[in-house]
């Protein structure tokens, strides 16, 4: 895998970024160079969009640190509790940011954190000098980033929009499998993983398309395509859930009637053999099967009726990922006028679940490990405490999105101690050997390129970042060989003694786990649910299911995390979907009629305000209200069907209900 032309590519690219930053750092006679080649490779990303960003929002995140630094350490330096108190809560507020942001923005935030940090700490010795130790440390970083961005540009570049449309397109055929498993009587397992894998790989798609505004105009315009997709890919989840849950239904009343088999087989058929996922005609060709059903008669018509709506529904959205997926594929700049079946209101793809508790949390995490670190660094006179409180920062920073973080900073920590190793083998037996650039940049060539393979490659991205920062950093390049075997020991030492401290203080106070943020979000979802049951909110609903699609996005990874299961995410969606059909039908209802649909809603909400399990009379509400419903009233029927889609939803052991056939409303 590490072998890979894309991989070798990218490490390549890297290395002539570092050797670049490296001389132009020389050439400017500059305090720190090796800053520069570090910056390269915590910078660089196999895509240039990618980079492009991470390059933006850390040049912006280092001189807001930079500057935070220079207004601290003066005023504060007599009084070094406070200091570490402001620097602390600094940095605190700044991850706290960039969790809530979830964006390439968030990274802005985080570096202005501990970049105060690692430019305040080493300069509490000579105050005085805090200006120019942040203009230096701001034009070392600027050197790598613009080095990074140039050689991302200039040698292989692998732009952002093919690598979207090549997983849309993946996504689109694992989508295929997920809706034949459906269809099909399959192991329940295996449709959950299909569910999981491809709610989680809607995020990847989404956080990957974010970068596409910081490439060519050509690249940008593919943004609105996944801005319509998204939603529609959620969506689509959505819909297959439900025909899977209506085709058990109908295992449970003996089967499908012929007409229904035949449309599942039709429909099973396009999807096995389509390329597209579904021809743009079935929609039509159901909907006119939809006409021809007639009068429903029972409740296994009601279930089959719905059942042909859904997958009338499944159709024009894969109709809509495939032409989408297309527009993607072609790089069509035109995006806006790909014609779409299915409607979504364009709110509901913008908005973003904040996990403000989350955020909170990990920020005191951070702001805790920097105290203990610092108060240890000045109960004890530790001369190397800077380093390890800079570092204490960094590794509390990089890893906080994460539910247990722990693991990753004793692994960063493991590698960067393989880094001061490395390092020391080039300070004390290499270095002394070479006496030009040139053979200087031959010599850091196989580390660096190794440096590069593994950054490349997501699984052992965490080991080339640890060696890729570590390594140029306690070499401590200068443009003449000068070297102090005891500082460099010590130096190395507290910086790994700094991460097991951030290390062991997240282990002891991070109480965040994928159960707690499970939970979260299912109390979240019940109060959007709560919200969206309300006839008399305001809320927006197209805002309020654009929450639960980004949560179920967010939540897949985290089910996965849990064992929990997938279904009951899923569920929570098509309940808020539902209702919010048979809230846009209610005003077409007759009074007594609407009165009971209100009245099923009201008790749906207050159950989900006060988290309460759904309990008898909820159903009982329900049945009164499908009950009060015509199913052969044009008025009635949108009603009806979204009713009967929420009783199932969220009542599927229920016994089936005898529903009234007689025309006209009592």
């Amino acid at each position: 895998m590490l072998r890979s032309r894309k991989h070798w590519l990218f490490s390549i690219q890297a290395f002539l970024a570092g050797v670049l930053a490296l001389a132009i750092a020389f050439w400017q006679d500059l305090p720190r160079p090796y800053w520069a080649l570090a910056t390269v490779y915590i910078a660089s990303q196999p895509l240039m969009g990618a980079t492009f960003s991470k390059s933006f929002y850390r040049a912006i995140g280092t001189v807001a640190g930079a500057g935070m630094a220079i207004l601290l350490v003066p005023n504060l330096v007599n009084a070094p509790p406070v200091l570490v108190l402001a620097v602390a809560l600094w940095s605190g507020l700044c991850l706290y940011l960039s969790i809530l942001d979830r964006t390439p923005r968030g990274y802005a935030f985080m570096l202005a954190g501990y970049t105060t940090a690692i430019i305040g700490f080493p300069a509490v010795e000579t105050p005085i000098e805090i200006f120019d130790l942040a203009l230096a440390r701001t034009e070392e970083i600027l050197v790598g980033i613009f080095c990074a961005a140039l050689t991302s540009s200039l040698f292989f570049p692998r732009s952002v929009g093919p690598a979207v449309a090549e997983r849309a397109a993946l996504w689109l055929d694992d989508a295929r499998a997920a809706a034949r498993d459906a269809l099909r009587e399959t192991n329940a397992s295996v449709r959950e993983a299909h569910w999981l894998r491809l709610a989680g790989d809607t995020t990847k798609i989404e956080a990957l398309a974010e970068h596409l505004p910081f490439e060519a105009a050509e690249s940008r315009a593919s943004l609105p395509l996944v801005q319509s997709l998204v939603p529609r890919m959620l969506m689509t989840l959505a819909a297959i859930s439900a025909i899977r849950d209506l085709t058990t239904e109908l295992h449970g009343l003996g089967g499908p009637s012929p007409r229904a088999a035949s449309l599942l087989a039709r429909v099973e058929t396009t999807l096995t053999t389509d390329s597209d996922g579904a021809s743009t005609t079935l929609p039509d060709a159901i909907n006119a099967d939809i006409s021809a059903m007639g009068d429903v008669a029972s409740w296994r018509e009601l279930v089959e009726l719905n059942l042909a709506v859904r997958l009338r529904d499944l159709a024009a959205l894969f109709s809509d990922n495939g032409a989408l997926a297309g527009a993607l594929a072609s790089s069509n700049a035109h995006g806006a006028n790909v014609p779409l079946a299915f409607p979504i209101d364009a709110d509901a793809s913008r908005v973003r679940h904040d996990e403000h508790a989350r955020a909170l949390i990990a920020a005191a995490t951070l702001s805790s490990a920097l105290i203990l670190c610092c108060a240890f660094w000045i109960l004890t006179s530790w001369p190397d405490g800077a380093a390890a409180a800079m570092m204490a920062a960094v590794a509390g920073s990089l890893f906080a999105t994460q539910d247990d973080p722990v693991p990753s900073i004793r692994k960063f920590g493991f590698w960067s101690a393989v880094a001061v190793a490395v390092s020391g083998v080039y300070v004390f037996v290499i270095l002394p050997k070479v006496h030009s650039f040139e053979t200087l940049a031959l010599a850091l060539a196989p580390a660096l390129l190794l440096f590069g393979l593994l950054i490349a490659e997501p699984k052992t991205f965490v080991i080339g970042i640890a060696l890729g920062i570590l390594m140029p950093t306690t070499m401590a390049l200068q443009g003449a060989y000068d070297v102090n075997a005891k500082a460099f020991l010590n130096t190395g030492l507290a910086m790994v003694a700094g991460m097991a401290i951030a290390a062991a203080t997240t282990a002891a106070l991070r109480v965040i786990d994928a159960e707690w943020r499970l939970a979260r979000f299912i109390r979240a979802n019940h109060r959007s649910l709560a919200e969206v049951a309300d006839i008399r909110g305001q809320r927006n609903d197209a805002y309020l299911l654009g929450l639960m699609f980004d949560r179920l996005s967010t939540v897949a990874p985290i089910i996965q995390t849990a064992d929990a299961d997938m279904p009951d995410a899923m569920r929570q969606l098509r309940a808020g979907l539902n209702m919010v059909e048979a809230r846009k039908a209610r005003a077409e209802l007759p009074d007594k009629a609407r009165r009971r649909l209100d009245a099923a809603l009201l008790r749906l909400r207050r159950s989900y305000r006060q988290h309460a399990p759904l309990d008898r009379r909820a159903l009982e509400s329900l049945n009164h209200a499908i009950q009060a419903l015509r199913p052969d009233d044009p008025a009635d029927r949108t009603a009806l069907l979204a009713l009967v889609g929420l009783r199932r939803c969220l009542f599927p052991e229920a016994a089936p209900l005898q529903i009234a056939v007689s025309g006209g409303h009592p």
